[in-house]
């Protein structure tokens, strides 16, 4: 628009120049016929009165013979009160001939000379609205049209070093190097170089070269201009924006009467435009073409006919990868502005961008609604989002999703902002899989709606959003929901200030109906460091607000691993669970604080003998990274049941007090576990890196004085009928977990069958993998045979036993590694004697043949039982392999059972580097133990 006001006000110069020398040859005329004495200040009058401008004139020469003309020192001047606009021309000369008929007579002007053109002034903002020519100017432009000529026609002439300066609102505009010239039938060639400035806002537009080409004939009764405009090479700079070159090329027509400029065939190529943001990554620079077949303007009102503006692909720099836009278009069919009213109405544009089809972009500007004096709309239907999406890699590779969707975005409110935006995003029929087809979606419809404010004044924008997904189904990996029983909604609420990279969320709600609510409520600040994506700080609170327990395990737990963990279908859980957790971030430390409640709540497994009843849970978190350091009192929670029933254990209440710390969750006070035959006391409970993978634990482990028949029978160690009378007692401390292995200090003592057990060194790897390892020491001390074995299938033994197992590790439920040694001690009154069976027993364990064959055989049916020395029995086992071997070494024999006296037996390991599969080893004994009577043969 500057550019066609400069015209103008060019056209207006001319028609100045053209009017001086109208009235210059009106006032030839009534000099020869009135009176020639008075022909300057006739001149004078008649300029002033057909320009509405004062007029003084230095000196006038005329010459009839042939007609010339010759002025210098022509000087004008505004008469508006609110105007200051001169014009000064110190020469001008020019050859004149008429030709044509009365009342069609045309002024021939010939090698016409102007030199030195200068115009300087103010305009108002506003053009002035059209009006009527005044009686005595419209008079005098029919008298001459008549008795003179209608119009002027340039044949040859020239104008050289004109200059135009003037403010204009807050703009200065300077026209210098102002030449012109025409030559026989050749058009008027207006050319001259443009200035236009605006400290304000700091504007500089440079027009180092703009030509006007033109009829070189000019009707004074209506005057019409018709040019072809030019203007290469224009810059631009200003505190928003930038343009290296622009070419501008158009048709311009512009009727003085009724004050109407038409512009046709417009064409304007701008290389490198560029914004000027505040952020460090800026937009590149641009190329645009704008293009329009007529811009007619009737002041105040513009229209616009079938413009169209295109930008080439444009690349985008980004954190990760650089984004192609592709070829940016729009196309103007009408459009329509109002100058005065300062409205515009550009509706229904049809525009592509970034592979985005069927979108238009309508933009309103009416001041009459001060709150959206600008408003903007983008829509469209079926604009194949996704596909534009995949197409710059938004997606990542492998994904494939599809929708009809349908987008609304509308943007409202003045320059200085702040600018309202309302968009809705309608998804329908949309389907989504993964690369590896564990996220899946289809016939999903899903909504979201936005509202929000953007003041760029504060660098903020304020933002209420929702999200509806109504219908359709969704798997995520094991985790399935049907939208239309369960749908998902979410609202949020918050502010982001965009200079900070800070996000200020006043309620994020989110809600899978039936199944789980939660609302987020905090602050985000990003990273300020270049290309940083994580985020700097935070502070945010997440709550889950009281709902029923039973549909999130169903959803979340039983029904995705159902297959894997059976006794999850009979799993039973009831009550209602809430929560709330504080997470902080600052720099690189992480704080989560708070507490999981649950309510009246049970659980049960009916297969596993396992119900819980009455639970109420106040369950601490309190969880930090390793080097943050932030405040916080301890936080205090509890663990109360009205009735535990868990296998081999009684039913009883369980109430426990819990303290949580940084990374650490404890029980201070001691906690009584009843047992079948007594209580268990576990003392303190300190557990530290709760949530890292060397988390470690420590506690000790009090037993005292548990009933072993009891014990053994409750735990189905122990047949119904059989009798064990004794007790357990000892303490274990400490007991720890670290880095996946528990170990116990301490004893376990059993005092049974007149003596003791004891049981140390416990300790256990692999305690939460598919493949634990039990490993313990026992030591057994003063135990009596006779107890031991009567009543037993594998024969009787009188006598004391003492030894111990070492290295004992049990894998897979089995021993895999132990090294054991029992041997028989001689004690006072207590004698050592051996039934038959019992010695054919260990005689086959030891992988000979029964001593009692034959003869043999024969003599010690007469007897039931035989006095022996000693027993002696070491075994191994390691890499699967069993040896047995004798511990009684006589004249190189090695013995198993040395007997005592003439009627003892003799058990002898016939073969002491004996080896056998401990698989084997076990079937010999089951069959030992299976068979019955004696093996006296």
């Amino acid at each position: 628009m500057t550019s066609v006001r400069l015209i103008k006000k060019i056209v207006l110069i001319s028609g100045i120049i053209l009017a001086c020398v109208v009235m210059v040859i009106s006032g030839m005329g009534m000099y020869l016929y009135y009176h020639p004495e008075r022909v300057k200040p006739v001149i004078e009058r008649s300029i002033a009165a057909a320009t509405g401008l004062s007029c003084t004139i230095e000196s006038v020469s005329l010459d009839l013979q042939p007609m010339a003309v010759e002025a210098r020192g022509i000087f004008l001047k505004s008469l508006m009160p609110k105007q200051t606009s001169t014009m000064e021309i110190p020469f001008i000369r020019t050859d004149m001939a008429t030709i044509g008929r009365w009342g069609r007579k045309s002024l021939i002007l010939k090698n016409m000379r102007i030199t030195g053109v200068s115009f300087s002034g103010a305009w108002p903002g506003n053009l002035p609205a059209k009006k009527d020519s005044s009686f005595l100017a419209a008079m005098v432009q029919r008298f001459v049209g008549f008795f003179l000529f209608r119009d002027v026609r340039f044949q040859s002439g020239e104008i050289l070093d004109g200059e135009i300066t003037g403010i204009w609102g807050d703009l200065t505009i300077a026209a210098r190097q102002i030449q012109a010239a025409s030559t026989g039938d050749n058009p008027l060639i207006l050319s001259f170089a443009v200035e236009i400035k605006n400290d304000a806002r700091q504007l500089l537009v440079i027009a180092p070269k703009v030509s006007i080409n033109s009829s070189n004939a000019f009707d004074i009764l209506d005057f019409k201009f018709t040019g072809a405009l030019t203007a290469n090479g224009i810059s631009l700079r200003s505190a928003e924006a930038g343009i290296k070159k622009m070419d501008v090329a158009s048709m311009v027509t512009y009727q003085s009467a009724q004050k109407n400029l038409l512009v046709e065939n417009l064409k304007i190529h701008c290389k490198e435009l560029f914004l000027m943001e505040k952020s460090e990554q800026s937009l590149p620079p641009l190329d645009v073409s704008l293009m329009a077949e007529k811009i007619a303007m009737d002041y105040p009102v513009i229209k616009i006919t079938n413009m169209d503006l295109k930008i080439p692909q444009v690349k985008i720099p980004a954190k990760n990868r650089d984004i192609k836009t592709g070829e940016i278009s729009l196309h103007l069919s009408e459009g329509i502005m109002d100058l005065n009213k300062k409205t515009a109405a550009l509706p229904d544009m049809p525009c592509k961008a970034l592979g985005l089809k069927n979108m238009f972009l309508g933009i309103h500007v009416n001041p009459d609604t001060p709150d959206d004096w600008i408003t903007l709309v983008l829509q469209g239907k079926n604009a194949a989002i996704f596909q534009a999406a995949e197409a710059y890699s938004l997606i990542s590779k492998g994904w494939k999703l599809s929708a009809k969707d349908t987008a609304r975005i509308e943007i409202a409110g003045t320059h200085a902002g702040p600018w309202k935006l309302n968009a809705t995003l309608t998804l329908v029929d949309m389907a989504y899989t993964s690369p590896d087809e564990s996220q899946m979606g289809e016939k999903i419809t899903l909504t979201t709606r936005t509202e929000g404010l953007v003041d760029f004044a504060a660098s903020r924008m304020t933002v209420a959003a929702t999200l509806n997904a109504g219908s359709g189904e969704a798997l995520y990996d094991r985790y399935y929901v049907n939208l239309a029983k369960n749908p998902v909604a979410a609202l949020c609420k918050g502010s982001y200030a965009y200079g900070q990279g800070a996000l200020t969320l006043s309620s994020l709600n989110v809600d899978v109906k039936d199944i789980l609510p939660l609302e987020i409520k905090g602050s985000f600040k990003q990273s300020s460091a270049k290309n940083a994506q994580s985020i700097q700080s935070a502070d945010f609170t997440v709550t889950i607000p009281q709902t029923p327990l039973k549909p999130i395990v169903y959803h979340l737990l039983q029904e995705p691993f159902k297959t894997e963990s059976p006794f999850l279908t009979g799993l039973e859980t009831g009550g209602s669970i809430s929560g709330q957790v504080t997470i902080k971030q600052n720099e690189n430390a992480r704080q989560v604080r708070g507490k999981i409640l649950w309510r009246d709540g049970n659980l049960a497994v009916k297969e596993r003998n396992i119900k819980l009843t009455g639970i109420s849970l106040d369950l601490p978190v309190w969880y930090e990274s390793e080097w943050a350091k932030m405040p916080g009192d301890r936080i205090k929670g509890k663990c109360a049941m009205k009735s535990v029933t868990l296998p081999m254990l009684p039913e009883q209440p369980f109430s426990i007090l819990v303290d949580a710390g940084p990374n650490a969750l404890s029980v201070d006070a001691p906690t009584v576990i009843q047992v079948p035959g007594g209580n268990v006391r576990l003392g303190a409970v300190q557990v530290n890196n709760l949530f890292s993978k060397d988390i470690s634990a420590h506690t000790r482990l009090d037993l005292d004085g548990i009933n072993m028949q009891t014990l053994l029978s409750g735990i189905g160690a122990l047949p119904p009928e059989g009798k064990l009378s004794g007790t357990l007692t000892g303490m274990l401390d400490p007991v720890r977990y670290e880095n996946h292995t528990l170990t116990a200090q301490g004893e376990i003592i059993a005092r049974v069958f007149g003596g003791k057990i004891e049981v140390s060194n416990i300790k256990a790897s692999g305690v939460f993998t598919a493949a634990p390892v039990l490993m313990l020491n026992a030591a057994c001390h003063d135990l009596m045979l006779n107890d031991m074995t009567t009543d037993t299938t594998f024969g009787k033994i009188e006598g004391v036993l003492e030894g111990h197992i070492r290295n004992f590790e049990i894998a897979y439920g089995q021993p895999q590694k132990f090294d054991l040694l029992l041997e028989t001690v001689k004690r006072k009154d207590v004698p050592q004697t051996i039934s038959i069976k019992a010695v054919d027993n260990i005689a086959q364990i030891g992988g000979g043949q029964s001593p009692f064959m034959g003869l043999a055989g024969a003599f010690a049916s007469v007897f039931e039982r035989f006095p022996y020395k000693k027993i002696g029995i070491r075994a191994g086992l390691e890499n699967d392999m069993f040896t047995i071997n004798g511990t009684i070494h006589e004249d190189g024999t090695e013995y198993i059972v040395k007997r005592s006296g003439f009627s003892g037996v003799n058990i002898v390991n016939q073969n002491p580097d004996n080896r056998i599969n401990f698989k084997d080893m076990m079937k010999r004994i089951q069959r030992i133990t299976h068979k019955g009577g004696a093996v006296v043969q």
